[in-house]
This record gives C-alpha cells, structure tokens and sequence, in this order.
C-alpha cells in the first residue's frame, strides 16, 4: 500500500528499486497503492494490486475437496493471483520515465551481490527453516543452513528472474515463459492457480478516500483495505480532548483502545471487495457515523468482549435515508420512521516510504500475507498465502472466483493546508490500524517529533484480542489503573515487540526539511542521496 504525491517525471527508480530488494517478504506477493498525484498532474490515484482469488477457488470447489479455512494458510492451496508486478506496472507508466530495464538493475545488483543479513532477517528464516529446507532449500544458504546475522545473502536465481523481467517486460510475468512455470508449479502441487488467472489479472486505478483530524487531511487507499476505518477510528477519536492529557494516561489509552476495537468490529462485519459487495464506506467515514461509535465509549470500564458483535457493532445501515446521527438513532430506535432510500444500496507485510526533493512522494505497504508467504518457492521467489484472508461462506469475505481478500493494510499520507507533512505505513496485520492510529495522535495530539512518536511504546485494540495489548515501558500505575479501576486484562509485550507494527515515517516540516525514520522494531532505516 502506497501513497504518493509526484510529477509525471518523479524518479521511480527510488521506489521499484527498494521494492524489488525486499525479496523475503516481498517475493512477488501483493500491494495496494494509494498515490497522491500533485504538482504537474493536480489529481489523486490509488492504484490497487491486491491478491485475487484464482478462478478455480470457490467455496463449492473447496468443500468438495473436504478443505477448511486452515488448509487455506499455507502450500499451494494457499496462493492467490499475484498482483504486484501488475502494480509496478500501473506505476512505471503512470509516473515513470526510464526504461524499465534500468529501474529493476540495483536489485539485480543486490540479489547478486548480496545485502548484510540483520537479526530480523536471520530471526524469519531460523523460525520458518524446516518450511525452507522443505520447500526452498535454493533460498537457504549453501542450499541448506538458514541465513544468519551478519551472512551476506545472495539470491542468484532471483537475478536471473529479474534480468528476464529487465529483457522481456514486467508484463512477461503474466503472459510470458514465467506465467507458464509459474502455472505449472502450482497445478502440479494441486493449487488452483492456473495461468489464464495471470493472463486476467488487472491492477485497478481508484480514487483515494479522505478524511480529515484536527484540521489535517488525511489520504487514505479504501475497500478492500483499512483506510475506511482508520478515518472512522480518528473520527471517533475527534471527540476527545486527548491533549489535555499526558500521552500515557490511562483514560486516554482506554479511550484509544475502544475507538480501534469499534472501528475494527466495523472493518470485520463490514467490508470486502466492493466489484463483489456493497459496503458502505461513506457512511463508515462520516462524522455523524462517528458519532453513534463515540457514543459506545466506556469512559469507566473495559468492554464485554461477549458483546462485541451484538451490542457494540455499528449500524451504518439507519444512514441509508439520512446524513443526521440524531435522525440515524431515532429511527434506530423506533421513534420515528424514514423514508426508505435507495441511495445506501448498490455496489506480511512491508512498509516504505519515499519522497523527492520536490515534494513529490510515495507511502506503499505490500505483503506476501505471512512470512515467506505459501512457502512455494520458485526461480528466487516465493508465492503469497492470500487465500487464508478469505472464509468458505457466503458472507462479505467469503471465497469468491475472482475476489481480493480483505486487510488492514493503510499507508496514509497527511497533509496540512495543501502541503504533504507526514507519510505513515506499517506492516502488522491486525495491529497496522492501531499502530498508525498511535503514532497520528502522539504526532498531532501529542505534539511529539518523529523519533518521539516513533520510539514511543504502542497500545492495541481489536476484537480478535479481548485483552488490553500493550508494549512494556508505560507507568506501573498506569496498567495497575487498567486492571483494576477500569477492570482491562491486560497483557504486556516486551518493548520493542516486532508485531506492534513497524512504522517507516517522512515528516516534512515547514522550512522543507526533510525527516525520515526507519522501522526500528524490525531493523529498517532511512537514507537520502547526495547532491
């Protein structure tokens, strides 16, 4: 996921550079990209390429092999259609102007010559090394021992796949020799990819969404991912004078914690890909919206989880016939009637960031789904696992031929009076819209620097974890108040944990200087070039 402000000649080779090099997560899994396009085009994109369901995998197709969701995590059975090579695509002729042979030499270069392995590195392949030795020794080293700190990686046939890409096109992976290996690998594995999937994939152009937080705008890609219900979240968040408080005070960390486990209740009950489902995403983003989920809001006590799904889900269905939450909640209530309306109804992870001296600017997010995706490896690179995104019913995220599967994927770029400021993304899975949710609030509330923001011990809040997940580094008083005013069970995760999300941020102050901040929970960094 990316959001990207650029001229028409911005320098992509920034960018496909350091996504093409993120090759143990990345491999050629999915993205979904939202740009903000200023300067010379004076418009916004998203352009989205996410995973889809291969025509083959419906939840027919699935019982009748005798297959349940988990038998959709991992192998074969797991993969989605590939988008990612689609987006680059859609990017290079949207913003590109060098050949594409030279965007994709640095990684070719690096898988080549090879990179330093850090912890983070070393830590996925020693934790997935059977799957590895199993299913990819050419990844290990030396065909057999897992990568270890301060090892310099090398992926050779993975610079061989890039130099045909370099030759023939990134279309050739979807049409060409490596669409046929690609295929065949996976039938023979009893997968439901199949080439003609390839030949089919599209990325899709869209318009991103916007919300605004405290007089800052706030651009955010939409359905199927998280952008939605980030706003929704800040929305809530809006009603709250959060600075008249100190950034650990437990009544703000409750407050913060409710908001996220609402809005996330909302992204689980109500979203999916829209060519497939209705979702209301103008309502979920509106004020008045909000205003119903910040009346939910316990200032006193945690929240029943048992009640989750009953009491606390929102009803953006009694905005069909009115924008009034008061008109909303009246006729929920069965005070008064409205007229029926038609208007309602129709229709892991990595994170980078990059922008240019002329303010034009990147924020992507992209993910294999786990790491080292299906585990199916192939020619230097491993295939996603998307599929377990999806459930074998007929709900909004249920398996459809041709769907993209649902996720919390949200790079965000905000803007104040016309002018990019921040760029915010992070890799996490259900704990990316509470990561960046925290570091918006400890930026724009809180007043802290980049690095403040950056360091500063994360919260979570979902429905999936009926517990208060903090990292370690708040007062002792202030998860003793948690517990046993609020009545919160709270579990703590040494500080840094890798899972709170991996924040790499670009601050643009006034003067135009530029800040960036690399994922420290999982060792990433930031650079600039030399003039």
């Amino acid at each position: 996921m990316a959001i990207k402000t650029f001229q028409r000649r911005f320098k992509m080779k920034k960018v496909l550079a350091t996504l093409l090099c993120v090759l143990f997560l990345v491999g050629i899994g999915f993205s979904v990209i939202t740009m903000e396009v200023g300067k010379l085009l004076a418009s916004r994109i998203a352009v989205d390429f996410r995973s889809s369901a291969p025509a083959l995998a419906s939840v027919e197709n699935a019982e009748a092999l005798g297959l349940t969701t988990s038998d959709l995590r991992s192998g074969a059975l797991s993969i989605c259609t590939p988008g990612v090579l689609a987006g680059i695509i859609e990017m290079w002729l949207y913003g590109g102007s060098l050949p594409f042979a030279d965007l994709i030499a640095p990684a070719i270069r690096l898988a080549e010559e090879g990179f330093i392995v850090n912890n983070t590195f070393a830590s996925s392949c020693g934790s997935s090394y059977d799957a590895l030795l199993e299913n990819a020794p050419g990844f290990l080293k030396d065909g057999l021992f897992a990568w270890e700190t301060g090892d310099i990686a090398t992926n050779p046939e993975l610079a061989e796949t890039y130099r045909y890409l370099a030759e023939n096109g990134p279309q050739a992976f979807y049409k060409g020799e490596l669409a046929d290996k690609i295929s065949d690998l996976i039938e023979s594995k009893e997968g439901f990819l199949r080439k003609k999937d390839l030949e089919n994939y599209r990325a899709l152009v869209k318009e991103p969404l916007h919300g605004t937080y405290r007089g800052y705008d706030l651009f955010v890609p939409s359905i199927p991912v998280g952008g939605p219900y980030l706003i929704e979240t800040l929305n809530i968040l809006e009603h709250f004078n959060l600075s008249a408080f100190n950034w650990d005070d437990p009544l703000v960390m409750n407050i913060i914690n409710q908001a996220l486990t609402f809005a996330m209740i909302d992204l689980l009950s109500y979203s999916g890909d829209p060519e497939y489902v209705y979702v209301p995403v103008e309502t979920l983003i509106t004020k008045d919206y909000a205003k119903t989920r910040f009346m939910n809001i316990d200032l006193n006590q945690a929240l029943d989880s048992e009640l989750y799904y009953t009491n606390y889900l929102g009803r953006p269905d009694l905005f069909e016939s009115t924008d009034s939450y008061i008109e909303a909640m009246l006729a929920g209530a069965g005070v008064i009637e409205l007229e029926p309306s038609a208007a309602g109804v129709g229709e892991d992870t990595t994170h980078f960031a990059v922008i240019d001296k002329d303010g034009n600017a990147v924020a992507w997010t992209q993910t294999l789904s786990s790491f080292f995706g299906s585990k199916v490896y192939l020619d230097g690179f491993f295939i996603n696992n998307e599929m377990g995104n999806f459930t074998l019913d007929d709900t909004s995220r249920g398996l459809v031929p041709g769907k993209r599967p649902v996720t919390t994927i949200c790079p965000t770029i905000i803007e104040k009076d016309g002018k990019i400021v921040y760029l915010v993304g992070t890799p996490g899975g259900y704990y990316i819209q509470s990561t960046i949710t925290n570091v918006i609030v400890d930026l724009i509330d809180f007043g802290m620097t980049l690095d403040e923001a950056q360091m500063k011990p994360k919260i979570i809040g979902s429905p999936n974890y009926p517990e208060f997940r903090m990292e370690t580094g708040y007062p002792e008083n202030t998860r003793l108040f948690l517990e046993e005013i609020m009545g919160h069970t709270v579990r703590e995760f040494d500080f840094p944990y890798r899972s709170f999300g991996s924040l790499n941020l670009i601050q643009v102050q006034p003067d135009g200087l530029m800040i960036g901040i690399g994922a420290f929970r999982r060792e990433g960094g930031a650079s600039a070039p030399e003039h």
